[in-house]
């Protein structure tokens, strides 16, 4: 076998079988948690509502309830209700969000994710003016006040903030018409 090919095709054995390691040990250690509850919603959860139990509600076909916008909607035992939402900010998907809704507006909003520039993205989070300022908004006419130099990661909160509205309202028609959600067994 020449010595020019016998490089590139060792080297292509290796990566291989190295490939090949990482797709088995991915298939047996991946844990899909879609529709779960996880430590990190919970805690999101209890940090907007409190303690209590939560229930991640399901669509009649079974899989998890969704709106445009909105990941899932979970729903606490005395009825309060969180919407998980995933929104762009600088960085695409960047803000992870739950986000407490009532018929009053918004109730509490609370971090499970931040894929933001630190130190600058990371500000809707950790200026609790800004956050605040989301507290009781009832429609998508409100205009929050934007954090300089984090322009991008404001509106993407403000995003985030529309899709729970929007969803709450979505959700609130389905349920005093008869109701399309059913709640996770």
């Amino acid at each position: 076998m020449p010595d020019k090919i016998k490089g590139p095709l060792v080297l292509t054995v290796i990566c291989t079988v190295i490939s090949a390691l990482l797709i088995f040990v991915h298939e047996k250690t991946y844990v899909d948690t879609t529709g779960i509850i996880t430590d990190d919603l919970k805690a999101g959860l209890e940090e907007i509502y409190g303690e209590g139990e939560y229930t991640m509600l399901r669509s009649p076909d079974g899989n998890v309830l969704k709106y445009d916008g909105v990941d899932s909607v979970i729903v606490k035992d005395d009825g309060s209700t969180a919407f998980e939402v995933t929104a762009d900010g600088y960085a695409r998907n960047g803000i992870h969000v739950l986000v407490g809704v009532n018929e009053d507006g918004i109730t509490g909003i609370s971090f499970i994710d931040l894929a933001e520039t630190p130190g600058v993205g990371t500000r809707i989070r950790d200026d609790k003016k800004f956050i605040k300022q989301f507290t009781g908004i009832s429609d998508e006419s409100f205009s929050p006040d934007v954090l300089t130099g984090a322009t991008l990661s404001s509106k993407g909160m403000k995003r985030a903030a529309d899709s729970a509205l929007n969803a709450y309202t979505l959700y609130r028609n389905e349920t005093e018409e008869g109701g399309t959600a059913d709640e996770q067994p």
